[in-house]
């Protein structure tokens, strides 16, 4: 969705668009980075931080943004979209360490120096490389980037980066200057890089970008490297694990929604319930929210929507500018699962008492009873009372769930009501009817009444 951020001191507001100027919605990560979607990335260094972001390029091997404070001062958001200048070797140099399963090795340009002889003076000999990433983080990159899947709605199925038959992980750019296109592309066994640009650093054409400038220049090269190599695959390290979740929100699957298999490193794999991708209880035959008192009777029905709620962690004067930008592209959504409904169809005063255990008209056994249950209110509850045969019983105040156990009742049947008043004065109750070792209906027998007979008056 159109997004704005701020732009810093004296600067104007930050706009970001995306390559193809249009707005996707909402897109999980995989296909956010499988089809460059612009304000994803911006988004993301947004909730990451800038001096965390250089500091991980720079280990990577990004070498001209380091994270000096001339370079915290200088850049911005805006890095994500070309708005710092890095070298094509060093760029590649970066990616090699997903190729290399999170290791770092520095780029070597002479492998062996012989004399007029052949006899050999110096020869690098390989190293294994520093750790800048952890081998499940570097394995996700890969696979999300080696999809083809993941890519389809800006590349299609037969582009450039799509090497039949081989698994080739491929990342495109394009400056927002259309200054320079770059396609990085990389298997366990080669990377290969290309820049794109005109030598007096002048803009190309619109028709220039990375899929279609360094691209096809890439495709020749990596396809000839690879020529009489075997297809080899980026392996699943330990601690990488699948989840199947939900196709909109990528929230772990749920209510039969349309769902997929997910890689995730172990641990981060969703568990929470889903916000976004949700059913929602309304009135029967209104598109009206059921009042939670509507929904404890169970009067109401359910429909599919989706609900999108951000928060803005660079928020200029405490303006949620992502929810802004979101709202607005809601509001050009025909699709009625964009739009839930907000305005209750019943009273938000209403109460219900709900109470779970016994159940009505049962029958326990022993002489231990335990009342428990809930208040259903969107206001707070001041006090619940419970009662029984008429007497208090017990008294709960500032809460919503009550729970207390009743001892030493003698065998026979109760009535047990509980009471409800919310701070604003609002009231309500439940009553049931429990037998005690005793059927919930039982009637005691009378007891006889005795028969007197007269006393014979004593004879005269």
């Amino acid at each position: 969705a159109p997004t704005t951020f701020p732009g810093g001191v004296g600067l104007p507001d930050y706009k970001p668009v995306n390559y193809d100027g249009k707005w996707h919605g909402p897109l999980q990560v995989r296909y956010a980075l499988g089809n460059s979607i612009n304000l994803a990335a911006v988004k993301m260094l947004a909730q990451i931080g800038l001096k965390e972001m250089l500091t991980t390029g720079f280990e990577m091997g990004l070498t001209t943004l380091e994270p000096t404070p001339e370079n915290l001062r200088r850049l911005g958001l805006s890095v994500t979209l070309g708005g710092g200048e890095v070298r094509l070797l060093e760029l590649a140099s970066a990616y090699s360490a997903f190729a290399n399963g999170g290791l770092k090795v520095e780029p070597v340009s002479i492998l062996k120096v012989t004399d007029t002889e052949g006899k050999v003076l110096d020869e690098y000999k390989p190293v294994s490389g520093r750790r800048v990433l952890t081998s499940q983080q570097a394995f996700l990159i890969s696979h999300i980037l080696s999809d083809n899947s993941a890519r389809l709605m800006t590349f299609g199925e037969r582009s450039a980066i799509n090497i039949s038959g081989r698994t080739v992980a491929v990342k495109t750019g394009t400056t927002n200057d259309k200054k320079d296109n770059w396609t990085i592309g990389w298997t366990p066994q080669i990377i290969a890089g290309v820049w794109v640009g005109n030598n007096d650093n002048t803009e190309m054409k619109e028709v220039a970008s990375g899929v279609s400038g360094a691209a096809p220049i890439w495709r020749r090269i990596i396809l000839s490297a690879l020529t009489d190599k075997p297809n080899i695959g980026f392996s699943v390290p330990e601690g990488i694990v699948t989840a199947e979740v939900d196709s909109v929100s990528g929230y772990r699957a749920h209510d039969g929604f349309s769902s997929r298999v997910e890689y995730f490193i172990e641990g981060t794999e969703p568990t929470a319930d889903d916000p976004i991708h949700t059913k929602l209880q309304l009135c029967r035959g209104q598109n009206k929210l059921a009042t939670p008192a509507q929904v404890a009777r169970g009067d109401y029905e359910e429909k599919e929507f989706f609900v999108f709620r951000e928060s803005d962690p660079v928020s200029a004067e405490g303006v949620n500018r992502w929810q802004q930008g979101i709202d607005e592209w809601l509001a050009t959504q025909g699709d009625s699962r964009y739009h839930p409904p907000s305005e209750y169809c019943g009273s938000t005063e209403e109460i219900e008492v709900t109470i779970n255990e016994p159940a009505n008209e049962s029958q326990v056994s022993g002489n231990e009873v335990k009342v428990a249950g809930k208040i259903v209110s969107l206001n707070d509850i001041e006090k619940i009372e419970i009662l029984i045969n008429g007497e208090v019983k017990e008294t709960l105040l500032n809460t919503k769930k009550f729970e207390k156990i009743f001892s030493s009742l003698s065998d026979g049947v109760y009535v047990i009501r509980v009471k409800a008043k919310d701070i604003k004065g609002n009231q309500s109750e439940r009553e049931i009817k429990i037998g005690v070792n005793v059927p919930s209906n039982w009637t005691p027998s009378p007891t006889p009444t005795p028969t007197f007979f007269p006393t014979p008056s004593p004879s005269g």
